[in-house]
């Protein structure tokens, strides 16, 4: 792609520091000149995440996470444009235009989500008297306002006002969907509800069996179910259980620790970059339509979002916490071992072998802090709930992806290695075009994440609320050019 001196010249004036990164003006050699921040401005980072999550967000209403042709189709088109996000090279011209374009975006976005949010049920279990949405949709238009406000770029001071609002409406909302859906008939939250139970007394949540509310052994693998007992424990790392712990103890339910890290995760995507676009990812982040139905099933990705935003948060800042707030990050769920890769963005160059390594070293210890307690307490039940349970965790066929569609046209099941493959190189894709900022990581793992879901044989609309939440954050991280005098 041609080279646009005008543009290269305010590169000079954004970052003198020099770096050795590919130019992303053309595309070809690397150029000491082209700083992390020159390279993300020349990525569609924000208007491709904020259209993308728009899109998945309608996705996941129309089909609630599972196989549905138009929901499908608009995971390909969101997906289609986070790749595009991440690998276009944009013309120099258009740079000083995304905060606009994203303004229009979240208008748009954002009458969306109002439309969806005022017109439907905000949960499968939720118990309604005739005209019982009344107080709900009054917090919908309340929140709406303060959504239109974040998108009208206030003021510094008042920006800080108008999250505050967004989260304390949000919170209310939250509040009412869980007291009018207090027992959800749902495996994720009888799992959270005993463990912390178990941990309470001193008991190994990992050596616990539980009821099959399903009574369907099929849910989970062969020889998973025996006589309506589940013959594992805690399915998940002990930080996903530990930060669920609160909620269960103070309010008798672990989903007020999945409010209230919904809510945290909206405050860090606002204050992420000060002047930046992180109060508009907030209010759309905190309206898109299902929000409420992750809530209401107890999903535990609201705690992955918040690692997220923690990590994008403190990298936006460059401060020493970026380190171990990735080790925290990564050991919430199992699958975050594709986070990995990102690391390398978290470091000033490509070639700061140490600044990953530090990364890696800090991360792990985090990690290992918090899990090896309980690998030892009784490592055979850990390594069997934790670890070999992902793999006897059979194909769904009504899942949300490419796999479960290709089933359902008649062909045979594809690999199991398709999404590890294809993840693996979204993931190299990745850290090889994106720079190394804040957005560059968080857009890395929109991407990978994305990739892997939408193949795998299990694909649901917690795993997609956990992109959505990525692709927000990529935008609160995104830092926007300036013109110069």
């Amino acid at each position: 792609m041609r080279r646009d001196a005008d543009l290269r010249g305010r590169i000079r004036e954004w970052n003198n520091a020099s770096v050795s990164q590919p130019d992303p003006l053309s595309g070809g050699a690397p150029s000491a000149e082209v700083t992390p921040e020159a390279i993300e401005a020349a990525r569609w980072l924000a208007p491709g995440c904020v259209a993308a999550a728009i899109c998945l967000g309608v996705a996941l209403q129309l089909s609630n996470g599972f196989l549905h042709a138009r929901g499908l189709a608009l995971v390909t088109i969101a997906l289609l444009l986070t790749s595009g996000a991440v690998a276009i090279v944009r013309p120099a011209r258009r740079v000083f235009r995304d905060r606009d374009v994203v303004r229009l975006l979240a208008a748009a976005g954002l009458a969306i989500h109002a439309g969806y949010l005022l017109t439907s049920v905000p949960g499968f279990y939720v118990q309604i008297e005739p005209g019982g949405l009344g107080a709900f949709r009054f917090g919908v238009v309340l929140l709406t306002v303060l959504g239109a406000l974040a998108i009208a770029r206030p003021s510094v001071r008042s920006a800080a006002a108008v999250a505050g609002g967004l989260v304390v409406v949000h919170a209310a909302l939250g509040v009412w969907v869980m007291q009018r859906s207090p027992d959800p008939a749902i495996d994720v939250h009888i799992f959270q509800k005993y463990a912390v139970a178990a941990l309470r007394h001193w008991e190994n949540p990992y050596g616990l069996t539980f009821p099959d509310i399903y009574n369907n052994a099929g849910f989970y693998g062969e020889g998973l179910s025996v006589d309506g007992r589940l013959q594992f424990g805690f399915p998940y790392f002990p930080l996903s259980l530990l930060a669920a712990m609160p909620g269960q103890l103070l309010g008798q339910d672990p989903r007020y620790s999945q409010l209230a890290a919904i809510e945290l995760a909206a405050l860090l995507m606002a204050l992420a970059r000060p002047g930046g676009l992180g109060l508009i990812a907030a209010a759309l982040y905190l309206t898109t339509p299902r929000i409420f139905f992750v809530l209401e099933q107890s999903w535990t990705e609201p705690f992955v979002v918040l690692g997220v935003a923690a990590v994008g948060f403190a990298a936006c800042r460059r401060s020493g916490l970026t380190p171990w707030l990735f080790g925290g990050f990564v050991a919430i769920k199992q699958y975050l071992v594709f986070a990995l890769p990102a690391a390398v963005l978290l470091t000033t160059t490509r070639a700061d072998v140490r600044g990953v390594s530090q990364v890696l070293i800090k991360g792990a210890a985090v990690g290992a802090a918090i899990t090896l307690p309980f690998v030892v307490w009784d490592p055979a039940a850990f390594l069997k709930s934790v670890v070999t349970l992902q793999f006897y965790q059979p194909f769904r066929g009504d899942a949300l992806s490419y796999l479960a569609w290709w089933v359902g046209l008649g062909h045979p099941q594809p690999s199991t290695a398709i999404p590890f493959t294809i993840a693996a190189a979204a993931a190299a894709l990745a850290v090889w075009r994106l720079p190394r900022t804040a957005a560059g990581f968080c857009a890395s793992l929109a991407l990978t994440f994305f990739v892997f879901f939408a193949l795998n044989k299990q694909a649901f609309a917690n795993y997609y609320f956990f992109v959505l939440g990525t692709l927000y954050a990529t935008v609160a991280a995104w830092r926007p050019p300036e013109r110069t005098a």
